[in-house]
């Protein structure tokens, strides 16, 4: 299996920013799932991982939605980098 370049220069923390900013952007699991070539199985452990954070939520639409613990982090993280 070919390692996808991009996934595999970034850190925990950098992928874990990058997911939780594409679903603030609206993007779904598929849309995600591109830029780390097409492993939809990576993008759900993430995106489970932060459910379990309490970072993201499914709404009543069945969509993706960032919570304001979600929000508060990406706003350290961006303010860290």
């Amino acid at each position: 299996m070919r390692r996808n370049s991009y996934i595999s220069s970034l850190t925990e923390i950098q992928v874990l920013s990058y997911i939780l900013r594409s679903v603030s952007e609206g993007k779904n699991e598929n849309e995600i799932a591109e830029r780390f070539d097409g492993d939809v199985g990576l993008v759900k452990t993430w995106l489970n991982a932060l459910k379990q954070m309490h970072f993201i939520i499914m709404n009543y639409f069945d969509e993706l939605v960032i919570t304001q613990d979600g929000i508060g982090y990406l706003q350290k993280f961006n303010s860290h980098r």
